[in-house]
């Protein structure tokens, strides 16, 4: 009998140490979807199907609302995507190996701080008679409020978002065999074509690791855009809170949260033919 759940035990092993994360996920991430799913289309729990609450929110205002959300998202991805990829290349690839681990602990010190915390520091940054207000008047320059604008929204989720873009940067680029790069060099092509046809190539995995962590994160990002845009406009994380926690309009709520995850989910595929596409010319230049 012991020997028999010896056996037992040692076939489903690899079930047994996954059942942790496996109800983890079923509680906390597929039974909330489900949830919100049947909220959108029943009035009551899986009863009454009707389609009157997408009804009011199929509308150009709502998919402003998105397409705003998904041009921030975008900005942020394709910003800190242009920085991080150097930064990673040379701390992976051209800094000293004792250097390494004190620069990808720069670069993640920001993990180490909440968000709120950081976000607040950016108003003592960001506002009248601030650091960078105070630099611009010097050099007589007059800004104006650089606080409660687009632009400083957009600064602040650079800030935040960049090591979300430098790690799986850093990971995918430490892999590659120094060798190959200088064997393309040596055979006659220019760095630029080495970064395009070898390094590119090597590392895309990190690249669409990177775009699409800091892509799907910031699309629902609501802390920032409150709390620095000063609320001018609405942004989905916004707006989903206003219809479930301010109008108590769950139904309507879940609704446009179904309508903008659908739309988002089209984006996402769309982005990953336009990374594949790219990383297709470039090859061949």
């Amino acid at each position: 009998m012991v020997q028999i759940f010896k056996n037992i035990f040692k076939s489903e092993k690899s079930f047994f140490f996954m059942a942790p994360a496996l109800a983890w996920q079923i509680s906390f991430c597929f039974l909330p979807l489900l949830f919100v799913i049947q909220l959108s289309f029943c009035t009551e729990l899986f009863q009454f199907v009707t389609l009157e609450y997408f009804a009011e929110v199929f509308k150009l205002s709502h998919f402003l609302v998105i397409f705003r959300s998904m041009l921030l998202a975008t900005v942020t991805a394709i910003s800190c995507l242009l920085v991080a990829y150097p930064v990673a290349y040379y701390v992976a690839l051209c800094a000293p190996d004792r250097m390494r681990s004190t620069l990808m602990f720069l670069a993640v010190l920001p993990f180490l701080t909440n968000l709120l915390v950081q976000v607040y520091a950016w108003f003592f940054i960001l506002e009248k008679h601030g650091v960078i207000n105070n630099f611009l008047y010097f050099v007589g320059l007059d800004v104006g409020h650089l606080l409660n604008s687009q632009f400083s929204m957009y600064l602040v989720m650079f800030h935040v978002y960049l090591p979300f873009m430098i790690m799986p940067l850093y990971s995918t680029l430490e892999k590659i065999n120094v060798r190959w790069i200088e064997a393309s060099l040596d055979l006659g092509a220019s760095y630029f074509q080495t970064i395009c046809r070898v390094v590119l190539p090597l590392s895309i995995q990190g690249v669409k690791t990177g775009f699409f962590l800091v892509y799907v994160t910031s699309f629902g990002e609501y802390a920032i855009p409150s709390l620095i845009a000063g609320q001018k406009n609405y942004f989905v994380g916004n707006l989903i809170a206003e219809y479930f926690f301010i109008g108590k309009d769950w139904h309507v709520g879940a609704a446009f949260t179904c309508l903008s995850s659908c739309v988002f989910i089209v984006s996402i595929r769309g982005y990953q033919l336009l990374l594949n596409k790219l990383v297709d010319r470039l090859q061949r230049v």
